[in-house]
């Protein structure tokens, strides 16, 4: 498979989010039904980059603010297939600390297989961003 080359240092990217994967299974959080895109909907730990912030750090500042887990941006493997015209930024680790306590933007969290995964209400393109993360792992 071919990957598409992308600088994360641009900061062209507005967004990061992290595939979290431990023996197999990902994380994933439910958005709050009050949240005001896609409510109760399962996504990523992830958000949007603060001025002067790269990629690799928004992402890792995510994890700890909504799931309380450490990452650390160096242990963090880009993305390039699925990351959106260079505005939504993807990565992948099986490394963290910590146990998943969630923020008030989420109100439910699970640890799930891809093969499972079709039995949870997810944002519509994470069954392709979870699956490049397995393909990348490989």
């Amino acid at each position: 498979m071919s990957k598409i080359l992308v600088k994360i240092t641009d900061n062209n990217f507005t967004s990061a989010h992290v595939v979290i994967i431990k023996d197999g299974s990902v994380l994933i959080l439910r958005r709050s039904q009050t949240d005001a895109w896609m409510p109760g909907h399962y996504g990523l730990p992830g958000g949007k980059l603060e001025p002067e912030e790269n990629p690799k750090e928004a992402a890792s500042r995510e994890c700890k603010e909504e799931a309380s887990l450490n990452v650390s941006p160096t242990d963090l493997v880009f993305l390039p297939q699925v990351s959106k015209q260079k505005k939504h930024a993807f990565f992948y680790t099986t490394k963290y600390t910590g146990e998943p306590k969630l923020d008030f933007e989420h109100d439910d969290f699970a640890w799930v297989n891809l093969k499972d995964l079709s039995k949870y209400k997810v944002i519509s393109d994470l069954p392709s961003i979870i699956s490049a993360a397995f393909e990348d792992l490989k």
